[in-house]
């Protein structure tokens, strides 16, 4: 009756063979990625209304039929919203997204164990909207996290990128203005341990490549 993460499976033909919903009758669900992981089983990343904490990020694992085998919640602000994960080399996930707590967003990134139990937590920000929609994991074990800023930069909302160690501690941060408000919605490290971020600038897509300390290429 509200709004509810939906799973479609398909075959290669894009013929549809099964489909599951994952949510509650009162409150609204949404997914917004979902990965293979390594038992051959899926997670889905999304954010739950119907949540401990409100409105919270939300992880659900399911097997190969769409069948839940877990869902966990994180986040403890006002609203938590996971927007990417992927899987890390001991089984776990990390995830981005963004957190209100009262006054302004921030970017939030999670690690979890193989069962999707928290181990630590991090948000990067200041005083204004600052939002992650894409990470991955890179060469060195950290994360390359995009999204955007207002709150660093030209003071409009410019595309972000963040790179952390393992544990979630920023090591640098850089802003791209184009002179509108930008956004970061995809990240990926490239073969020559550069990056590439997707976007958009204006109405624009925006193609960012940059070296490995963010400097534009």
């Amino acid at each position: 009756g509200s709004w509810d993460i939906w799973l479609v499976k398909t075959d290669s033909n894009g013929n549809e063979e099964w489909n599951k919903t994952f949510g509650t009758d009162n409150e609204n669900d949404y997914g917004y990625q979902i990965i293979n992981t390594n038992d051959n089983s899926y997670v889905i990343v999304g954010e739950a209304g119907n949540a401990p904490n409100d409105q919270d990020v939300v992880l659900i694992k399911v097997d190969s039929d769409g069948n839940e085998i877990w869902t966990k919640y994180y986040g403890g602000g006002f609203i938590d919203i996971g927007q990417s994960v992927y899987q890390t080399s001991d089984n776990g996930f990390v995830i981005t997204g963004f957190t209100y707590s009262g006054s302004s967003f921030s970017v939030a990134l999670f690690k979890t164990d193989s069962d999707g139990n928290e181990q630590w937590s991090k948000t990067y920000g200041g005083s204004d909207d600052d939002r992650a929609y894409s990470v991955q994991q890179t060469s060195d074990g950290g994360d390359i996290i995009t999204g955007h800023t207002a709150s660093f930069g030209s003071g409009n909302r410019d595309v972000w990128l963040i790179k952390t160690d393992n544990e979630g501690n920023e090591e640098w941060n850089q802003t791209f203005d184009g002179d509108s408000d930008d956004y970061g919605h995809s990240v990926q490290q490239t073969n020559d341990g550069n990056y590439i971020i997707a976007g958009s600038k204006g109405q624009d897509i925006w193609l960012i490549k940059t070296d490995q300390n963010g400097d534009i290429i």
